[in-house]
Parts: structure tokens; sequence; C-alpha cells
């Protein structure tokens, strides 16, 4: 079939198209033959070869550079390139100093080695720990915990492990810092207490802070640090702390500086001043050795603490050199209880001395007089019950009944009062509640009043009143509060105890950064009532219960207190029969001078028997260590009298003056 104008031709076409492109195409080859001559062709050639020797040079270069990199100088670039690195750390403050009244050094600072981890160059924490368990003589359980608590630092940081590291332990570690690059030995600084385990309770003492801490304490302290934890060390742990500096340095794989890149000093801490004196501090405890006990001396002027002592004590030392879990163990489970302060939370009843509560009263609300008398036939009987005194005393009137520390007349004076004029009169002059004291861990004690008995469900019973009136049954004190508590009579004014001197900055000059701010005001009793109640305590020196703390230059007032710990008709009647926990607890309690006091004292010695016969001594001790007396002038003496000044039982009474006002006087020195 031929093809006519409406059928397609597709293969007529492709033949024409590729007749086409032969043409063109040939003619092209044909035009380039023609131009490439040998002149052209010879050019072109030397163009190449020039390209083709550049590169060739080029390669050979950089494979010489590669050979010297890799093969000759490889090893020393890659020790280069796997050792160096960064490390910023924080270079600690050193803790403000300690001193007491008389600038005597109680807390300062000395160089110690600490061994730390750096966890970003450990590949095996394990095998390291280990490492270090062994070398350090620590358990691995102890080194892990540690570790742990710091884990929220940067990886680069040093973590501390151990503080306090001997030399020999060092050199060990040193010699195989190759081998155990992460393990660095660093020169820190560490807590040190001169004078060991002297006013331990005071000053506390440091530890590694807790995670509480830190997130109470917020950004100016990291995991690591050490604090403040209890006593004056805790309580003003921001003045002592310091803020802490920085360094940014190029270390090796061995943890040694090549350099270092930046540097912020630290800023130490502040000084802090007590009111204690140390030397006082340090005669008490040596009295107090091989008892258990408390002794607290205040400035009665000032309300300044000049001794508190609590025995058995313990060294702060070891918390500073962050001691094990076993010898941490062994402290809390020592039966002596050596931690526990018992300045502040004895928590016992007070015997006889409560009867200064019980006269403060009885004259207040007018239910005596001076010159009122009651009858003591060697007890009374109250409620069916019969009441014993230690003695047939007679007439006796309210300053003779607090120096012969007659039970009988506090009876009668109690039952007329009753339970609630008693236990506003016992709040009014300090008790069963804290005193403000500047320490932690203060206890109010416990006086029965409507609050506390409402809040414990306890029923008060009308023979109740008879053993609180002579400090027995529902009361509970501190020695700090007795101590408190004669202090508000000696001097007519209540002024917050307080172991705070001064704040002063570390620089040369010395600049007080801040001063104590005395707290007092004007007690809530007459003037007349202070005197009579001075007039006891001076008679309890002078012939009754006090006379073993008599001192032949300075006229004291005192007043002794025996806490029965169990009844005489259950447990053998004489004390030294009975099993020691539950023997009698000894109290003692005075001023001095009476005419214009300096000081107030309360001494307790738990389970130690009668307070004339064992608290009375020690605290005529603690009072001529204060004045200076040879020891051998304590004591009692019998003392001629001048028959003009004698009260009916022939006795001399002392003639007070005036309280003086707050911050008047100060505290001799020694």
């Amino acid at each position: 079939m031929t093809a006519g104008p409406w059928r397609s031709n597709p293969g007529g076409r492709a033949r024409e198209r590729s007749r086409k492109a032969r043409a063109f195409y040939g003619a092209e080859r044909l035009q380039r033959r023609a131009l490439e001559t040998d002149a052209d062709r010879a050019r072109l050639a030397a163009r190449v070869r020039v390209v083709e020797w550049t590169v060739a040079a080029a390669v050979l270069i950089l494979l010489l550079g590669f050979w010297q990199l890799q093969l000759v100088h490889g090893a020393h670039y890659a020790e280069l390139a796997d050792n160096n690195q960064l490390r910023q750390t924080r270079i600690r403050a050193a803790r403000g100093l300690i001193l007491d009244r008389n600038g005597e050094v109680l807390a300062t600072n000395r160089a110690s080695y600490e061994v730390a981890l750096i966890r970003e160059a450990v590949e095996d924490e394990t095998a390291v720990l280990e490492w270090l368990s062994r070398v350090l003589d620590q358990p691995l359980a102890t080194l892990g915990a540690r570790l742990d608590t710091q884990r929220r630092l940067p990886r680069f940081m040093p973590a501390v492990l151990a503080s306090g590291v001997s030399q020999d332990k060092v050199v060990t570690i040193q010699a195989r810092r190759r081998e155990y690059p992460g393990v660095i030995v660093q020169v820190g600084i560490q807590r040190y207490y001169p004078r060991g385990t002297t006013a331990a309770h005071v000053l506390g003492h440091v530890g590694e802070i807790s995670p509480r801490q830190l997130a109470t304490w917020g950004s100016a302290y990291s995991m690591g640090d050490i604090v403040g934890q209890l006593g004056v060390e805790g309580v003003y742990n921001d003045d002592l702390a310091g803020a802490p500096g920085s360094k940014l340095a190029v270390v090796d794989s061995s943890g040694r500086e090549v350099r270092t890149l930046d540097q912020q000093p630290p800023d130490p801490g502040r000084t802090v001043i007590l009111t204690l004196d140390v030397n006082l501090q340090e005669r008490i405890e040596a009295l107090l050795r091989g008892r258990k006990g408390a002794v607290v001396v205040l400035d009665a002027n000032t309300g300044g603490i000049l001794a508190l002592a609590s025995s058995p004590s313990f060294d702060p030392n070891a918390f500073a050199a962050r001691f094990s879990v076993q010898d941490w163990q062994a402290l809390i489970q020592d039966p002596e209880r050596p931690l526990r302060n018992r300045t502040l939370g004895a928590n016992l009843p007070p015997g006889s001395i409560f009867k200064l509560v019980v006269a403060t009263a009885g004259l207040e609300e007018g239910i005596i007089t001076p010159r009122t008398r009651y009858f003591c036939p060697g007890g009374k009987t109250f409620y069916g019950r019969f009441f014993d005194c230690l003695g047939q005393h007679g007439e006796v009137n309210v300053v003779q009944a607090l120096a012969l520390s007659c039970n009988s007349f506090f009876y009668e004076l109690g039952v007329r009062l009753g339970r609630e004029r008693i236990v506003k009169w016992a709040s009014r002059l300090g008790l069963g509640n804290v005193t403000g004291i500047d320490l932690p861990q203060e206890q109010s004690g416990l006086i029965p009043s409507d609050e506390w008995l409402q809040s414990t469900g306890r029923r008060y019973y009308p023979g109740d009143t008879v053993s609180i009136s002579i400090g027995q049954g529902m009361l509970q004190v501190s020695p700090l509060q007795l101590a408190h508590l004669v202090s508000i009579v000696a001097t007519g004014f209540v002024r917050q105890p307080h172991l705070l001197y001064r704040v002063e900055e570390p620089s040369a000059g010395r600049a007080a950064a801040r001063t104590h701010t005395l707290l007092a005001r004007p007690a809530e009793f007459r003037e007349s009532t202070r005197r009579v109640v001075l007039r006891g305590m001076a008679g309890s020196i002078s012939y009754g219960t006090s006379r073993q703390a008599r001192l032949q230059p300075i006229q004291v007032g005192g007043k002794t207190g025996t806490a029965q710990m169990a009844s005489s008709e259950r447990v053998a009647e004489k004390d030294e029969d009975r099993p020691e926990h539950l023997r009698n607890h000894a109290w003692f309690v005075a001023v001095a001078p009476i005419q214009e006091p300096e000081i107030v004292l309360a001494v307790f010695l738990e389970h130690a028997g009668g307070g004339g016969a064992v608290a009375a001594p020690l605290g005529g001790q603690v009072l001529a260590s204060y004045f200076g007396v040879p020891a051998d002038q304590v004591g009692y003496r019998e003392i001629p009298i001048d028959p003009r000044e004698t009260t009916q039982r022939g006795q001399r009474e002392p003639t007070l003056p005036a309280a003086r006002p707050p911050g008047s006087g100060s505290p001799r020195q020694r």
C-alpha cells in the first residue's frame, strides 16, 4: 500500500535525521583536523606535562607531611591530644578564726593532703576505688558513698574522697599516678582545734555539706564543701565560711598543672570572737573530768557566756578529718553520750533550786512577808500523805528556809500558792522556755502549765503541788536555765545569754563587722523581793547547805539542790547503796560577789549524790578559779559573827545594794 498524505511515515523520517547528523559531524571533524597542526599539539602536550608534575609534587608534599606527623611525631602529638585538658576547680576559702574574749585561738586551719578523683579521666571507677580503699585503709563503701554525694559536680572537677591523708600514703598514690591518671592529690585546708576537747560542745564541729543543707543554702556552696554542723561553727557558718575562688588551668594526665589560664582568689571567712574565757573553761573541764555533768558560768551584767562545759566531751578534730563510719557509730553508741550537750538539754528536776522560784512567788503574791514563819517539825502531812524534811528546823522565815533548804516551809508555801501561781512565776523567771542562746538544740524544759497538761492529757493531783514546791515531780530544767534564773534574781534584769562578742573582718585592720546587741529588760518583781531572796542565798553559803562553796575574801550567794530519781521507800535509803542510774542528781547555783554581782553559775552532776556534798564544793572551786582565790580557802570555816548582825538563828546576813543597770561592769581578766 502506498503512503498517502493522510498516513504517517515514521521510518522515513528517522532515515532522514540520521543522514543529516552524519553530514554535520563529518564536517566538524574535518574542520578540527584542519586546525590541529604539529605546533599546536606540541604546546598542548607541554601544558599537560606541567599540570601533571605540579599535581605530583603537591601529592608528594602531602605524603611527606603525613609521614612526618603520623610516623615521626605521631606518638608525641597523640599523647598531647589524649592527655592535655582544661580543669576548672573551686578554691575553698579558709574558714574564719574563732577566738575567746582574750584573743586565744579556739579554732583555726591547717594544711592537709586531700585525695580526689576526676571521673572523666577514669575508665573503671570500681577498680580505682578498690585500689584507693587499700591504700587509704578505708572501707570501699565509704569511698563510694562520698563519690556518690558529689556526682552532681561536672566530671572534670575533682571529687574529694579523703582529707587529712598522711604523707606516706600520698607518696604511694603519687608513685602510681600514671597507672591511675584520674586520682590526684591536692593540698587542702583542714579545720583544726588546737585545744582538743576544750569547749567542744560550744564550738561544735565541721563536716561535709549534706544534700539537705545544699538545697537550703543555695548556690554559694557545692557538694564536697566543708561547713559548720553544730555549735558556733554551725550558727555562724555564713560568717566563718567566706567565699570560694576559682582557677582554670591546663593539666596533664597525672593531674599536674601545666599552666594557669585564669584565677580568682577566695575571700577568707570572718573572725568570730566569743564571750568565752577559755582558761576558765579548761579549769572547769578539768574539775569535771571523770564525771557526767555540766557547768555554766554567766557574766551577770551582760549575759555573756564565760564558760559552758559539758562532760564527757569529744574531740572535734575527728570530724574535721572525715572519720570512718565505724568511728562515728562508736561515738554515737557510747553509753556515756559524749555528744550530748548537758548544759542545754539535761531536762531534769531542779530539786531545791526551785525554792528560789517559790520564794519569789510567795513574796510577790503576798502569801508571805519576810517576817512570816512556818513551823518545821521534820515534815508535814498533806492530802493524807506525810512529806518529810531533811531536818527539824523549828520556826523559820523565808530567808532561813532558803538557807537551810527547809522542805516543810516550802510545802506549806507551795500549797497556799497553788499550781497556777507557781507556774506563772517559774515562767517569768525563765523556766519552761528557751533562753535564746546562740547555740542549736536548746530545749525548753517543762513546767506543768495549762497548755502542757491539755496537750499531754496528764492529770494533775493536789499532791503534785507539794512535790513541785521543792523542785520535784513535773519539772524539767537545764543548767543554762538555772544560771539564767539566778542572773535574774541576782541583778533584777532579764538578759539574754549569748556567746557572740563580735565579728571581725579578716583584713589587717580587723574592722568589726558587727557586735552583739545586749538584750535586757527589768525583771517583773520588786526590789525588796530580790533582796530577800539574795539574803537567803547568802545564808545558804554562810550557815546553810552551800557552806562547802564559801570563799573567805568573797561574799557568795548560793543554793543547793538534790533531784531524787527514786523514792527511798522503793530503793535503798542511802544514795551510795543504789544502782548508779537510780542515784540522785546534784545541783548548785551561785552568784558572786553578792553585793555587786559579776558572775553567776550553775553546776549539775549526774547521778552524783547530794548537792551540798558534791556540787557545792565543785562550784566553790570554779568561783576560786575565777577570782584567783587559793584552793585551800574554799569551803566551810567558822567565821566570828558580830552580835549586831545576826538573825534569830544567830547567823550573819549581808547588806545588799540596789540592782545594777544592764551592761555595767565586766568580768575580770586573768
